[in-house]
């Protein structure tokens, strides 16, 4: 079966389209399938299948954000990459469609509770449900403790302001749909201080707040949804290039940085996205409240 294109793939009055071919998942069998059990139906069941979910993916133009648009399409989703970059998720989204999936893009800047409020309408208006949010839009700051208070409010609204916006939306239609996933990539600088990039630190352990507040709160209250918060370590994207900068002026560089890295290189977007996938889908039915690091025993 094909992937349906656009976003007409959710027309059903409960938002679920029939099961059809997972390609990202093809050959992944389940564990009955391990065990010799292929079900009634002969064919071993994709491991991860989001056939018929809606998933809104912020910050999805570049980097972390549209290795998961890609990562949630190729496992059936229909797919709503949302970032400032308009250009950016538009060719996301075209890509998505190309390979046979099913996405519609567009701008949002997190940081402005105006425009979440428009991409409300826009998703109530064209798929009536969201089942999976990911929070992924971020920006870096370069900043100390001591320095002016404007790259803190600059880096908090997009970060935290942004991410809070974003789960105030997705649940808004997950408690009444009784059901979601909602994943925050925040970063492994949580675990340390920062002394170059003060406020992207504070801004990422408060983000991981907000995550363990949700999740919580959520818990015990009948609603099946899920919020946990993964935890990058350096990921080869236009960020890090932003962070080798810092390097270059003040610790030797990329050289030097990646070769602190104790697995000898930065994870892949990719990566951190198979991880996204993971907590996005029903495997992951029992994980909310988790912060999950990713980088490799890096902080071990």
């Amino acid at each position: 079966m094909q992937w349906q294109r656009g976003i007409s793939g959710l027309n059903r009055p409960d938002g679920f389209s029939p099961r059809g071919a997972c390609p990202s998942a093809r050959g992944r069998p389940t564990p009955a399938s391990k065990s010799g059990g292929e079900g009634m139906s002969g064919a071993a069941e994709p491991w991860i299948d989001l056939t018929g979910r809606a998933a809104l993916v912020t910050g999805a133009a570049s980097g972390i954000g549209r290795a998961a648009a890609r990562a949630l399409a190729g496992a059936g989703a229909t797919v709503l990459p949302v970032d400032r970059n308009q250009a950016g998720v538009d060719a996301v989204a075209a890509g998505i469609k190309e390979a046979g999936g099913s996405a519609s893009s567009r701008a949002l800047d997190v940081s402005d509770e105006a425009q979440w409020t428009a991409t409300a309408s826009w998703i109530e208006g064209s798929l009536g449900r969201l089942d999976i949010l990911v929070n992924a839009a971020g920006v870096l700051s370069t900043d100390r403790v001591g320095d002016s208070v404007d790259q803190y409010r600059a880096t908090f609204a997009v970060n935290v302001e942004g991410g809070l916006l974003g789960m105030q939306t997705a649940l808004a239609f997950m408690r009444r749909q009784g059901r979601g996933a909602i994943v925050n990539v925040s970063s492994a600088a949580t675990l340390f201080g920062s002394p170059n990039a003060a406020s992207y630190g504070a801004s990422k352990a408060a983000i991981a707040h907000f995550t363990r507040s949700a999740a919580s709160q959520l818990v015990g209250t009948g609603l099946d949804i899920r919020v946990n918060s993964v935890h990058p370590g350096l990921v080869e994207t236009g960020m890090a290039e932003q962070v080798y900068a810092i390097g270059e002026e003040r610790a030797g560089g990329r050289e030097a940085l990646v070769a602190a890295i104790t697995s000898g290189r930065p994870a892949r977007p990719e990566e951190i996205a198979d991880l996204i996938l993971f907590l996005c889908s029903e495997r992951a039915s029992y994980i909310s409240g988790s912060e999950i690091i990713i980088d490799r025993a890096h902080n071990a």
